[in-house]
């Protein structure tokens, strides 16, 4: 059975950000922070020590592609601020992973060069690059589109038909 810890926010945020040996699970309403959350952990991972990730070994994927973008623009932000000298953000990871200011730049340098590369994204576009990462195996053609779900009803309608009819004649 899991253990279930009391924290106050700060604590609870700051567990969610730094905890690197089992999953953790943010559950919360709109507007409460999820997405600062989840932001903050990427920054962590890329900074802890021992064992920096880069960001290209790093999977954020949310649902809509707004939230996606939206999870993408503010860890551009976040890492722009730690290329900046004198921000107080390097500060926290100076402190946090005894880095120089240096190495902090470097490596948020570094993940915002990445940043295209990385699978920041929805749960939908990360199917996508796994699909096309194995095209032979999953037996689709790598140039195939993503649904932005437009289309399914118009498809579902064709085949419904077509079922009905092969089915009840």
């Amino acid at each position: 059975m899991s253990e279930v810890v009391t924290l106050s926010d700060s604590q609870d945020r700051l567990q969610a950000e730094t905890t690197w040996n089992r999953n953790v699970v943010v559950k919360a309403g709109a507007g409460t922070g999820k997405t600062t959350i989840l932001v903050n952990r990427i920054l962590n991972l890329l900074m802890r020590e021992p064992d920096p990730l880069a960001i290209t070994e790093i999977v954020a994927l949310t649902f809509t592609n707004k939230a996606a973008a939206e999870m993408k623009k503010r860890l551009r932000e976040q890492l722009l601020r730690l290329t900046k000298e004198g921000d107080d953000l390097i500060s926290i990871f100076r402190s946090r992973y005894h880095l120089s200011a240096e190495e902090v730049g470097k490596r948020a340098t570094m993940a915002l060069e990445q940043i295209e590369k990385s699978q920041i994204g929805t749960l939908h576009s990360f199917a996508a690059y796994l699909l096309r990462l194995h095209p032979v195996e999953s037996e689709i053609d790598p140039l195939f589109q993503e649904d932005d779900g437009s289309n399914f009803n118009e498809l579902f309608d064709l085949y419904w038909d077509r079922w009905l009819d092969d089915e009840l004649g």
